[in-house]
């Protein structure tokens, strides 16, 4: 009879050795093929370097940026495509009051030895918060 244990608990310990060498196994597969895949949308690198681009190339100082979106790119794309909306800060104005453009922006990972690059494109004025559609609009919409 305690052969049989034995025998039980020797087969236990060897299927949950082998599952958890073939979890770690499948988590640093997926390490090593998310390594070149660019920031998301809403990391800080990502956002500072569209203030930067927003600062150089567009004129706009000290800028607020709202309701950033993924439009696409997933987990192991090598490129995110962006939206959020963007106004300049001034002094002592509501954030409903400003002047709020879309913002597009695009986020590649070219080469293991570079670092990723962001593109961006400003659109034409957008509010604030859009008024959502109420819950009867959208399910009659389905219809």
């Amino acid at each position: 009879m305690s052969a049989g244990w034995e025998f039980d608990e020797l087969t236990t310990r060897m299927a949950l050795s082998i599952g958890f060498v073939a979890v770690a196994s499948l988590g640093a597969a997926a390490l090593y093929i998310r390594k070149d895949v660019p920031p998301a949308c809403t990391s800080d690198w990502s956002l500072n370097r569209v203030a930067e681009i927003l600062r150089d190339d567009f004129h706009l100082d000290s800028v607020l940026i709202n309701n950033v979106r993924t439009v696409s790119g997933g987990f192991f794309s090598h490129s995110h495509d962006c939206s959020a909306e963007v106004a300049e800060v001034r002094g002592s104005v509501d954030a409903s009051d400003m002047s709020w453009r879309g913002l597009r922006y695009r986020i590649v990972h070219q080469d293991a030895a570079q670092s990723a690059t962001v593109t961006v494109e400003l659109a034409g004025q957008v509010p604030l918060a859009p008024e959502a559609p109420s819950f009867w609009t959208r399910l009659l919409a389905q219809f």
